[in-house]
């Protein structure tokens, strides 16, 4: 190839009149709108062909000055077994851990008892003097209040995200533990603005982004009333989402999350608002128990979505997670999963990749346009706990649940394995917790 063939000026200009013209030609008087122009599960149109924006702002997560948090579950029922398990996660990559209440949204079916005697010491002990971040997932107030105290003012402390939610959790106390723990000092957040239940009970992902919305304005609400103003709120909110195998509609997700929280700081009269704090846990919808090595796949694509999307922190659910507790190889694979895409892809590297992409773009307007019309609706029925307690909320994921069930997806129902090969697992799941009124559950338990 001559070199000269790379010179742009050699080609004639492109238009899009131009190439509709084409196009019109190549469909032989087929729409156009029919053909080539699917929709989201929110009905967002997704054109063919979109032009590139020059005056796009990027959106990037909270330190762009060093890698997302690998964070890895710690879920193992089995007490003594999950510390060991701890200490191989942070031996081999892991940055963060995430501590998942049996009682947590995302259990599954595994998860800690946060109430062994003793637990909140001992994992103080754990991860004393080691630089890692620390997630409580489903865990009390009072558990909060306990291992903040067992760790102490310690001047290497951790990063720490208490995951307190007044919509998950029935503890009384929420506020009060808020505001002690709030003037300890510690690096982190306090509060989870979590749509991550929506999702993987059925929702759409404006759907899940609009509870997420209400769940930070509800949080916003209660602080004020006992004197805790929004800055410093937003300050210490984690924004919970899930990434799936959908690449584009992951990144636009996470980008319309950033959208929706600053426009919620500009409601509330703050100029120049922090940073969102984006943590990113994959689909539990999208696993699937036939071949579950296509979990594997899936994993790799919503990681890299939601990495480039901006995540802050990212967990991996073990790829064999529909059949049982997982085992060392599985856990293994989670955290690689995550680790190589850093070490080998250093997709860290890139800020917002995304921003200035026509495509991407539209959709994140529209995702972030179509989840504030849901989210004001919410709002306008009294917010997210009277909708939770009305059925409301249940009943419009139910419908969209509905809907997607009609369709096949490649892999888990189109072309299902025929039979079920066998799979290592350290244990039986128990039963899968319901959360803000919603039950999780994955595609290929949905018939099609």
């Amino acid at each position: 190839m001559n070199i000269d063939s790379l010179d742009p000026n050699i080609f004639a200009p492109a238009s899009r009149e131009a190439w509709l013209k084409l196009v019109n030609r190549a469909l032989k008087g087929e729409d156009l709108q029919e053909a080539l122009v699917s929709r989201t599960d929110d009905g967002i149109a997704i054109e063919p062909l979109y032009g590139r924006r020059s005056d796009a702002t990027p959106f990037t997560r909270r330190h762009i000055d060093r890698p997302w948090i690998v964070s890895q579950r710690m879920d193992d029922p089995d007490i003594e077994r999950a510390f060991i398990q701890l200490g191989e996660d942070l031996a081999n990559g892991s940055s963060g851990v995430s501590l998942i209440s049996k009682t947590g949204s995302s259990a599954f079916g595994v998860g800690v008892d946060a109430a062994t005697e003793g637990l909140a010491v001992r994992l103080a002990s754990a991860i004393a003097g080691k630089n890692i971040s620390l997630r409580l997932e489903g865990c009390s107030p009072a558990f909060a209040d306990a291992f903040a105290m067992a760790l102490g003012k310690d001047s290497n402390r951790q990063t720490l995200h208490f995951g307190l939610d007044t919509f998950t959790l029935t503890t009384n106390g929420i506020t009060n533990s808020f505001q002690r723990l709030h003037v300890t000092g510690f690096t982190g957040t306090l509060l989870n603005a979590d749509g991550r239940a929506v999702h993987n009970a059925g929702g759409t992902e404006a759907q899940e982004l609009a509870v997420m919305a209400a769940a930070l304005v509800g949080h916003l609400k209660m602080l004020d009333q006992a004197g805790t103003g929004p800055d410093a709120v937003l300050g210490v909110t984690s924004l919970c989402l899930t990434a799936d195998q959908n690449q584009f509609i992951t990144v636009a997700k996470a980008r319309a999350a950033r959208m929706i929280f600053a426009r919620i700081a500009e409601a509330c009269g703050i100029s120049d608002p922090p940073a969102a704090y984006l943590f990113m846990e994959t689909s539990y919808r999208m696993l699937t128990r036939l071949d579950p090595e296509t979990n594997i796949l899936r994993n790799t694509i919503a990681v890299f979505a939601a990495g480039t999307g901006g995540a802050d922190e990212i967990s991996v659910l073990p790829h064999t997670l529909a059949h049982g507790i997982a085992d060392p190889l599985a856990r293994r694979l989670a955290r690689n999963t995550q680790t190589i895409l850093i070490a080998e892809s250093h997709l860290d590297h890139v800020a917002d990749p995304a921003a200035g992409t026509g495509g991407i773009e539209a959709l994140t307007e529209a995702l972030a346009e179509k989840a504030w019309e849901i989210f004001t609706g919410i709002e306008r029925d009294g917010g997210l706990a009277k909708v939770i307690a009305s059925g409301q909320l249940a009943a419009m994921v139910a419908e969209a649940r509905a809907k997607r069930a009609a369709k096949p997806i490649v892999g888990t129902t189109l072309f299902a394995a025929k039979a079920e090969r066998p799979v290592t697992v350290l244990g039986e799941l128990g039963a899968v917790a319901e959360h803000m009124g919603l039950t999780p559950a994955r595609l290929d338990e949905v018939e099609v």
